[in-house]
C-alpha cells in the first residue's frame, strides 16, 4: 500500500466539487440581487433580501459560521447607512421602523448564528462518532422486542455487509447468521420483550462469500415508549480478536505438550522402574508356574495361581504404559467429572521412584471421601507432576532425614484445594513476584515454563494457583471448583 493511501483519513469533510460550484452560484445570485436592488427605488429591501438569502444558505449548511456572522453584521450596517442616507432620523415613524427593523435583524442574526453553531457542533460530533466506530469496528443498533424493525449506524451496516440506506429488520440479521446460531438472535428479542436491564450476546455471521465473522453485542434500554423498551446497543466486530485467541490457544497447547514430553524425559527412571516391577513379577511367576508343572505330579492349582499373577502383572504394566502414552499424546483438553483423589494417587505412583531416588519421605493426607471436579485428567496430572518434581529437586541440598514432601487436599463448599509442600530452602524473594511468569526459573537446566504452564492449565479449569514460603520450605496451592458427583 502506498503512503498516500495509508495517510488518507477515514472520513473526508471537504466539500465535493458539486457543493463548491453550488456555493459560488448562489453567491453570484446574491451579488446580482444586491446590485439590482441598489438601483431600485426601495433601498430598504436590500438588507431583508440579503439576510433572508443568508438564512436560506445557512439552512442548506453551505456557508461557515464566520460567513453567517459577517453577512449578518453587514446587513445591519447597511440598514444603518440607508437610514442615515435617507435622513430617516427626521421622521419619528422612520425612526421606529428603523429600530424595529434593526432589532428584528439582530434577533434573526443571533438565532441564525446559534443555529449554525449547533449544526456545526452536531456535524462535528457525528464525524467523531463515525470515525471512532470505524476505528474500533463498533457500530450502534437500536431495536425493541415488540417489532422486528431495527435501525443501525453505517458501521453496523458495514459489519453485516448490507447497503447503508437499506431498511433493517430482524430477518436481515438472521439471513447473515448460521442456522445453529439463530437461537442467539431470537434470545435477544425475547429478552427485549421482558425489558431486561442489559442484553449481551455473541454469535457468528456467515457472509455470502463463505467468510465467517464473529460479533459481540451489548445493549441497554434507552427509553420507553408506550410501555415498550427501546434498546440501544453496541455491535463489535471481534473476528480478529477471536482468531488471535484461537492462535494463542493452539500455540499454548503446543507449548503445553512440549513441556509435558520434557517432563516425561525427566521421569525416565521412574517410568522404567514402574514397568520393571510388573515385568519382574511376570518373570518370577512364570518360573514358579513352570516348576509346579514340571513335577511328577503337577500342582495345577499353584500353576493357575502363578498364571493369575502373570495376568495381573501384565495388566499393571499395560496400565503404566497406557498412562505414559496418554501423557505423551497430543490431544485437545476435554474436561470431565473426575475424582481428585484418584488423579492424585495415580500421579503419585508415577513419581514414586523419583521420591525414593531422592530419599524423600512422603506424607499424604487426602480428604475423606472423593471430591469431584470438572477437569482434564492428563492436564491435571501434568500440573501435579510438575509441582511434585519441583518439590523433590528443591530438597537436593537438604539433609536426607529432613526431606519431607507433604501432599494434602481439603474441601470447602465451593472448591477443592490441593497443597504440595516441601522442606527445601524456600522461594527466593526476588523471584517470588514473577514466579508464574514465563522463562523464570531457579534451575540452571530449566526452561522456566513449568509453573507458567501450570497457571495456564489451572486458569483454563477456572481455578487459582498460588505459593507461599514456610519456615522451612515452600508450599504450592491450587484450587478447582467443586461439582456434585455425577449420577
Amino acid at each position: 500500500m502506498s503512503n498516500t493511501a495509508s495517510e488518507r483519513p477515514l472520513i473526508s469533510v471537504s466539500k465535493s466539487r458539486y457543493e463548491t460550484w453550488l456555493t459560488w452560484s448562489i453567491g453570484l445570485v446574491v451579488t446580482a440581487g444586491i446590485i439590482v436592488l441598489n438601483t431600485a427605488p426601495h433601498h430598504r429591501d436590500i438588507a431583508a433580501t440579503v439576510i433572508y438569502l443568508t438564512l436560506l444558505l445557512m439552512a442548506v449548511n453551505i456557508f461557515t459560521i464566520r460567513t453567517v456572522v459577517g453577512v449578518s453584521l453587514a446587513c445591519m450596517a447597511s440598514i444603518v447607512v440607508m437610514f442615515i442616507v435617507d435622513a430617516g432620523y427626521r421622521d419619528w415613524d422612520s425612526i421606529t421602523s428603523f429600530i424595529r427593523c434593526l432589532t428584528a435583524f439582530s434577533a434573526i442574526g443571533f438565532l441564525a448564528t446559534r443555529a449554525k453553531q449547533a449544526a456545526d457542533n452536531l456535524h462535528l460530533h457525528q464525524i467523531y462518532l463515525t470515525g471512532a466506530q470505524r476505528l474500533s469496528h463498533t457500530g450502534s443498533v437500536s431495536f425493541s422486542g415488540m417489532t422486528e424493525l431495527m435501525s443501525w449506524s453505517g458501521e453496523s451496516a458495514c459489519i453485516f455487509e448490507y447497503p447503508q440506506d437499506m431498511p433493517v429488520s430482524k430477518s436481515m440479521v438472521l439471513a447473515r447468521t448460521p442456522v445453529e446460531d439463530h437461537v442467539h438472535v431470537h434470545d435477544v428479542f425475547e429478552r427485549a420483550k421482558r425489558g431486561e436491564p442489559q442484553i449481551e450476546t455473541r454469535h457468528r455471521l456467515l457472509m455470502p462469500d463463505g467468510r465467517i465473522k464473529h460479533v459481540h453485542m451489548i445493549a441497554t434500554p434507552l427509553f420507553t415508549r408506550d410501555d415498550r423498551f427501546e434498546y440501544l446497543g453496541a455491535v463489535m466486530d471481534i473476528t480478529e480478536r477471536v482468531q488471535a485467541e484461537e492462535t494463542l490457544y493452539r500455540t499454548q497447547a503446543e507449548l503445553t505438550h512440549i513441556c509435558r514430553v520434557t517432563t516425561l524425559g525427566e521421569l525416565t527412571a521412574s517410568i522404567a522402574h514402574e514397568v520393571n516391577q510388573p515385568l519382574t513379577a511376570i518373570t518370577s511367576s512364570a518360573e514358579g508356574s513352570r516348576r509346579w508343572l514340571d513335577r511328577p505330579d503337577p500342582d495345577l492349582s499353584e500353576a493357575m495361581r502363578g498364571l493369575k499373577r502373570i495376568t495381573d502383572s501384565a495388566a499393571r504394566a499395560r496400565e503404566v504404559i497406557s498412562r505414559v502414552r496418554a501423557l505423551a499424546r497430543k490431544t485437545s483438553p476435554v474436561r470431565r467429572p473426575e475424582r481428585i483423589n484418584d488423579i492424585l494417587k495415580e500421579t503419585l505412583s508415577v513419581v514414586q521412584y523419583e521420591m525414593n531416588h531422592h530419599h524423600i519421605s512422603p506424607r499424604i493426607e487426602l480428604v475423606t471421601g472423593n471430591a469431584w471436579v470438572l477437569a482434564d485428567r492428563i492436564q491435571m496430572q501434568q500440573v501435579l507432576i510438575n509441582l511434585l518434581i519441583n518439590a523433590c529437586q528443591s530438597m537436593g541440598g537438604v539433609e536426607q532425614h529432613r526431606r519431607l514432601l507433604s501432599v494434602q487436599t481439603s474441601v470447602t463448599e465451593d472448591e477443592v484445594i490441593i497443597e504440595i509442600a516441601d522442606s527445601g530452602p524456600g522461594i527466593d524473594p526476588d523471584v517470588f513476584p514473577c514466579l508464574f511468569t514465563p522463562f523464570v526459573t531457579t534451575r540452571e537446566s530449566g526452561m522456566g515454563m513449568g509453573l507458567s504452564i501450570c497457571r495456564s492449565i489451572i486458569e483454563f479449569h477456572e481455578g487459582q494457583i498460588w505459593a507461599r514460603n514456610l519456615v522451612n520450605g515452600a508450599s504450592f496451592f491450587f484450587s478447582l471448583p467443586r461439582i456434585q458427583p455425577p449420577e
